[in-house]
């Protein structure tokens, strides 16, 4: 949590959050410098200053602004003087709490509803970063997948909903986010799962693991979801087939775009050869679910979102245009030619989500690059 700051100057990023979804208007002043990402919503509106800019004449600055201006800085430490200047000019002016640190940690839950009797499902966003985890519960029990490092929301979630959390899930190890798995199962005693091909790249904890294979059955109560394998974005990469309804798919597909085959044999051939891969996994093992399967995908386009990210697997079909690629080689070729930028410090988030290096929240910077496009 956030802390406050004097004269109730701080709003948490999580509130924040929750009044962009509400559709609040709303001005960010950011005040980093050569910052290329940053807090994004509908209704938003972003100015970008120097602090010293700023404090030397703010009733010139107050002057462009209206209503509430959120002031963004790295640790919500520089932002205090310049909100404080403009609060005296006149402006709503209050302090992203932590920063631009505190908002990529940011979480909110959103509904999603499968229309299965007795299940419950939360897909939790992280509105600064684009990461989407999930929280099922069914009987008193509950399974998180894919945690964000942020415990704490996951226990309260679960107890919101008079669950207790069983299990613990990630799809695959994850290169461009933080895990949250094992911290949530050494607090919570849930048993933590891993796909059994993770634990041939060597995860580091594998005595702690449970494995799960492709077309194994996970109970949780009365709702059985099954393990399918989906190699491509990784080896090791595993979805969670919902009481035939919804496919959690981790990093293999997306609303509107597929994963890249690059982060974890990044040559040039390897990539190619896991993207040929992934070819054969969308089509054979994916779309084949049935065009009124539920996706709900691992990652979406980081900012602030009034509802669950969620498609039917025909709408996704749709909407992403390399699914109607037959060829595994044209299909590989057109996602290298399309990859952005690896994500920062990716090999060493892969060491620390595999239990080689300790826990680095300062790993963390920018929106997902988990997609192809």
């Amino acid at each position: 949590m956030s802390t406050a700051l004097p004269n109730g100057s701080a709003i948490p990023a999580e509130q924040l959050a929750d009044r962009l979804a509400d559709g609040e208007t709303m001005t960010v002043l950011d005040l980093r410098e050569d910052a290329d990402w940053g807090i994004e919503a509908p209704g938003l509106t972003s100015l970008r200053m120097q602090p010293t800019a700023v404090l030397a004449d703010p009733g010139a600055v107050a002057r462009d602004l209206s209503g509430p201006v959120a002031v963004l800085c790295n640790r919500g430490l520089t932002a205090q003087p310049v909100a404080e200047a403009l609060r005296k000019a006149g402006v709503d002016a209050l302090v992203v709490g932590e920063g631009i640190r505190g908002w990529i940690a940011a979480l909110q839950s959103r509904v999603v509803d499968l229309g299965v009797d007795g299940l419950v499902v939360r897909q939790i966003q992280r509105p600064g970063r684009g990461c989407l985890s999930y929280l099922l519960a069914a009987g008193g029990q509950a399974l998180v997948i894919d945690p964000a490092p942020d415990a704490g929301f996951y226990l309260s979630l679960a107890q919101e909903l008079d669950s207790h959390i069983t299990d613990v899930f990630d799809t695959h190890i994850h290169a461009d986010h933080l895990s949250g798995a094992r911290m949530l199962s050494e607090q919570t005693g849930a048993t933590l799962l891993l796909p059994a091909l993770a634990l041939e790249r060597g995860v580091a904890y594998a005595a702690e693991v449970e494995p799960v294979s492709n077309g194994d059955t996970i109970m949780l109560g009365p709702i059985a979801l099954r393990a399918i394998a989906l190699p491509g974005h990784t080896t090791d990469m595993t979805g969670l087939l919902v009481a035939d309804r919804a496919l959690i798919a981790g990093d293999s597909l997306f609303v509107d775009g597929i994963a890249r085959p690059d982060l974890q044999q990044s040559d040039p051939e390897g990539a190619r050869a896991m993207a040929r891969v992934l070819h054969e996994t969308l089509h054979d093992r994916i779309l084949a679910l049935g065009e009124n399967v539920v996706l709900l995908p691992g990652h979406t386009h980081p900012g602030v979102l009034a509802n669950a990210v969620t498609a039917t697997l025909a709408a996704v079909r749709a909407a992403v245009p390399e699914l109607a690629i037959e060829d595994p080689g044209e299909f590989a070729e057109r996602l290298l030619s399309e990859m952005p930028p690896r994500p920062a410090n990716y090999e060493s988030i892969i060491a620390v989500n595999a239990g080689v290096h300790p826990l680095d929240p300062e790993l963390e910077t920018g929106g997902n690059s988990c997609s192809a496009r």
